[in-house]
């Protein structure tokens, strides 16, 4: 599917596709009662599908400027938001955000999380959603390194990369270089793949390949976080259904015009902060739920949301994606503001 650019050179198709990507995750994480395991097997694929599709060949002789911005736009954050989060343990604990039994960290403790927060170990459960940020740097290391054999062969990689997968997911193996990694670095470089390639996207299309996804979804177990090697050909089979059906439907939706391709490309050029702040967000709504049904305070610690609250799914969901994306404007307008001080009193300078 050829993908168009806006008058700032921005690809809203793209960015479409991932704001439908982040709020599939966003249900799925809301405890809504219906498609959930079918949601959990596509949603996050296609964010490294879309990220593949949108690498430039000018990084295949410019690796090392390709790395710093990875670095920065992907490594920096995690490390940045996960220290964060892990100075507020103690308070998310005292608030009974953690369950009663988790220990509060001393400053050795938090000091002993330096080491694993630069290699991009597990962070912390509130700001658990990114550790796809960490998969996603790890693909891109792996595509990078191997880009000029890539380049050459891309289908026959993406088949390497699954292959050594689920050799080092059969033999135990897969804490060294994790098979995890290895499945994104094969959705990224299946992007890669893809681009250039026009795929139908008629409505029969569509309802076609919602079919075939639920009814994979009915047989196919395991999803891109928990690898079943024994269905890793039925489930790469349903990701590439899922993904198809999701940029076709983000095709007419870019083709629509007015304020809704607009808000879901918004969406989707902020899904690191709602990756990061989405767990909390949904907690305030537990803090409500509490407060409101005289529920015990315990239930706060419920991850990610209350158990026996199905009900309350579309206020987790609004919360999820609001909070973060209201959050993000004000700390930008925060910031900017601040940035004009000096410039203010400079100018004021040479006024008087």
């Amino acid at each position: 599917m050829l993908l168009k650019k806006n008058e700032r050179g921005l690809n809203d198709h793209v960015s479409i596709v991932k704001g439908i990507a982040i709020m599939l995750m966003l249900l799925g994480h809301s405890g809504m009662p219906w498609c959930g395991h079918m949601l959990s097997m596509i949603r996050m694929p296609i964010f490294v599908i879309a990220s593949g599709y949108c690498f430039k060949d000018y990084y295949l002789t410019h690796r090392l400027t390709f790395v710093r911005r990875r670095g920065k736009s992907l490594y920096w954050p995690f490390v940045k938001w996960s220290a964060i989060f892990v100075l507020l343990h103690n308070v998310f604990c005292y608030l009974g955000l953690y369950n009663p039994d988790e220990l509060l960290y001393g400053w050795r403790d938090m000091l002993s999380q330096v080491p694993q927060i630069l290699v991009m170990r597990e962070p912390e459960p509130l700001v658990g959603g990114i550790w796809f940020v960490r998969e996603l740097f790890f693909a891109t290391m792996l595509f990078i390194a191997f880009s000029f054999l890539i380049k050459r062969k891309p289908l026959l990689w993406v088949a390497i990369f699954v292959a050594v997968a689920v050799t080092l997911n059969v033999m135990g193996l897969h804490f060294k270089l994790r098979d995890v990694s290895l499945m994104a670095a094969s959705y990224y470089t299946l992007g890669y793949w893809v681009r250039g390639r026009t795929l139908r996207h008629d409505w029969w299309v569509i309802l076609l390949l919602l079919a075939i996804l639920a009814t994979s979804a009915q047989f196919v177990p395991g999803n891109f976080q928990k690898m079943n090697a024994a269905w890793v050909v039925p489930n790469y089979a349903t990701v590439m259904v899922g993904a198809w059906m999701v940029a076709a439907i983000a095709y007419h939706i870019d083709t629509h015009g007015g304020w809704l391709p607009r808000v879901i490309a918004y969406v989707g050029n902020h899904t690191l902060i709602i990756l990061v702040m989405h767990f909390l967000s949904m907690r305030l709504v537990s803090w409500c739920i509490v407060l409101c049904t005289g529920m015990p305070k315990e239930c706060l610690s419920h991850h990610p949301v209350i158990k026996d609250c199905v009900w309350a799914w579309p206020f987790y969901f609004v919360a999820g994606l609001m909070l973060p994306l209201a959050f993000d404007f004000v700390n930008k307008r925060f910031w900017k503001s601040l940035s004009r001080i000096p410039k203010m009193l400079k100018s004021g300078e040479k006024v008087s």
